[in-house]
């Protein structure tokens, strides 16, 4: 193509890339079934939402991270790039929640200054807050402010503030975004996990009863709410744990308060269990178990059904508390970190000079296939300022990346595709992969299959189902697999040389995972070739200290690493990995794999032949392996129940 023409569709495509965001949007929206006039409630108008959606306007990231969240979107549900501007805030933002995280509240005021200085914050709270909240173009500075003051609140509250200084912190910063709080219930509003947060801190600052009605008002709002479960567990084990804890507390509390407070408890556990997280988990067993005795005490006829109740609770209890001790980790939620912390968030000047150079294309060849200067391009790569959203876009296709800022594995703009998308995930996860080649041949007449991306998720899903049930062989299923790498990258990515960047989405690092899963058993050396590429990009995480922020791929990546290091004899290299995952899955009260993760570090103890309780090697690993036993319980995975109950009936029949 001629640069002439080049010039003629970038002016016909100047908004692409807002019409990809908000095409994003709108899906999401349909699929939760919010109006766009709830959506926008408290930060812009409706009209605002119908134009970002339609192409019409551009969100800027806070806005645009904000609307997603409204609509259920997870944050952990696609990958993002920012520009250099955005870039400098989010990491200020993450150096703000490293603080939270690890207590450093004189560090925390400094950078919370630091932050409102840079961007003109007001840090007076005594401004009224009669004022109007919807002016047009305040938007990004409010939800700054939000983020500002939601902060300072639990900054504050960990140096001991008053609860009166609390409550007009939290208040302030709830009404930057949900103006009408006193004034209507929450019934039919759409908000966010942040928002929801943040309502619940001012609640807990108000009178008893005050507190009580306002956290019943949060129950009802989050029972009746359209949103996927792995979005309500962000919040609902907290709100339960300080509801129960009220009512629990309440002046002349008996029977009716007890038995409620149960019942709250094992919803949120249940809640945890089924979403394999552990938020707030302690605390919840702490009340209940309070609850459980007090009842006891004042009903006796129900000794026998309070007894059993408070065994199987015990049981969770010691082992997560055997768990959470063995790795040195605090037991009690430390802050709520985890609610603010983006995922998979890259620079965009990282992501395409990494990607470029991984293709072998010059700076000067890719700027001759795209329609802005080479000085513009090397700008960007240099990450010295910001680069028009078109010129990225324009990049990424070039580069067979996806052009949206939030990135999916499959590039739909079908509402209808997306749901599907959803239910083939959730039930292939359940096994049952001949719904999911049903679902695979609708999928495929609903989004544009010439698209790389689509190529590579349709394949390698397609693939996986074909191959579990027995339809191809592993020779198929394995040529399969690199095709399906193919479609974005050549398979000599897997000889990458080490001191060379490297950038791979998601969907890439799926794809080389399962096709070294095909030989990790008979072969770990050739899998853990196969999967150098993948661990190289982790450990760069690593080294710049943003594990938390991949740590869905960072978990199940370098777990698998430990687990091939301990095939390989390398023990002391897999134990260390597997320790530092451990650690940082509690700390973010992720669960879902710690049970295989302490399997293997069990495992490695065992051939080390270490000895780290008095009771010796035997009882060491027989009581590290009923933990694992009830971690798998707990997290209902059922698959290594049986396994695990004959390795320790093996271990007391030999003791």
């Amino acid at each position: 193509m001629e640069k002439s023409e080049m010039k003629t569709e970038k002016e016909a495509n100047q908004n692409q890339s807002d019409r990809n965001y908000g095409s994003y949007l709108r899906i999401n929206r349909n699929f939760m079934d919010i109006t766009a006039h709830r959506l926008a409630e408290g930060l812009c108008g409706r009209s605002m939402i119908c134009e970002i959606e339609a192409g019409k306007k551009s969100a800027g990231r806070l806005l645009r991270e904000r609307l997603l969240r409204r609509s259920g979107v997870a944050r952990d549900e696609y990958e993002s790039y920012l520009d250099y501007e955005d870039s400098c805030e989010w990491k200020m933002q993450e150096e703000i929640l490293d603080d939270l995280e690890t207590g450093n509240i004189g560090h925390m005021e400094e950078a919370l200054n630091k932050y409102a200085d840079r961007y003109g914050l007001e840090k007076d709270l005594s401004v009224s807050q009669n004022k109007s909240y919807l002016q047009a173009g305040n938007v990004t500075k409010r939800l700054r402010r939000q983020f500002y003051l939601g902060m300072l609140g639990m900054c504050r509250r960990l140096k001991g503030a008053e609860q009166e200084e609390l409550e007009v912190i939290f208040e302030t910063a709830v009404w930057q975004t949900v103006p009408g709080i006193h004034k209507s219930l929450l019934a039919g509003s759409v908000l966010c996990a942040e928002e929801i947060n943040l309502i619940l801190e001012y609640a807990r600052c108000l009178p008893e009863e005050k507190s009580i009605k306002q956290c019943r008002e949060l129950d009802q709002y989050l029972q009746g709410a359209r949103m996927e479960e792995r979005v309500k567990v962000l919040n609902y084990p907290k709100l339960l744990f300080v509801l129960g804890g009220l009512l629990l507390n309440r002046e002349g509390a008996g029977r009716k308060e007890c038995e409620e407070v149960i019942k709250l408890c094992d919803r949120a556990v249940e809640l945890l269990r089924k979403e394999k997280r552990a938020y707030y988990l302690f605390e919840l067993f702490g009340i209940k178990k309070a609850a459980l005795k007090r009842l006891k005490g004042q009903e006796p006829q129900k000794e026998n059904c309070v007894d059993k109740m408070l065994k199987e609770m015990n049981q969770w209890n010691t082992a997560f508390d055997h768990l959470y001790r063995m790795f040195g980790i605090r037991r009690e939620q430390g802050s709520d970190a985890y609610l603010y912390r983006e995922q998979d968030v890259y620079e965009v000047g990282d992501m395409i000079r990494a990607r470029r150079k991984m293709l072998q294309i010059t700076q000067k060849e890719f700027q001759e296939q795209i329609t802005c200067t080479l000085e513009t391009l090397q700008n960007l790569e240099r990450k010295k300022c910001s680069t028009h959203p078109f010129y990225v876009q324009e990049m990424c296709t070039k580069l067979r990346l996806s052009p949206v800022c939030e990135r999916t594995e499959l590039m739909a703009a079908s509402f209808k595709a997306r749901k599907l998308e959803r239910e083939i995930r959730h039930a292939a996860n359940n096994g049952e992969f001949e719904k999911n080649l049903e679902q695979m041949e609708e999928l495929k007449t609903l989004i544009d299959m010439s698209n790389p991306i689509n190529q590579q998720w349709v394949l390698r899903t397609e693939g996986m189902a074909k191959y579990r049930l027995g339809q191809i062989s592993y020779n198929e299923y394995e040529e399969i697999i690199r095709q399906s790498l193919q479609c974005t990258l050549p398979l000599s990515v897997l000889e990458y040389p080490d001191e060379k960047e490297c950038y791979l989405t998601n969907s890439e690092m799926e794809c080389i995972y399962h096709y070294s899963l095909l030989v990790s058993r008979e072969d770990p050396k050739e899998a853990y070739r196969r999967m150098k590429v993948v661990f190289r990009l982790e450990k760069e995480f690593e080294a710049e200290g943003r594990e938390v922020n991949h740590i869905r791929t960072y978990e199940l990546y370098t777990g698998y690493k430990a687990r091939l290091l301990y095939q390989l004899g390398e023990y002391e290299m897999s134990k260390q990995y597997i320790e530092k995952i451990i650690k940082m899955c509690l700390q973010m009260g992720r669960i879902n794999i710690i049970d295989s993760l302490l399997y293997t570090w069990l495992c490695n103890y065992e051939s080390k032949e270490m000895r780290t309780e008095p009771g010796g090697e035997s009882y060491y690993l027989e009581k590290g392996l009923q933990c694992c036993l009830n971690l798998n319980r707990f997290c209902q995975n059922g698959m290594q129940e049986g396994f695990l109950k004959r390795i320790i009936l093996d271990l007391k029949n030999k003791s």
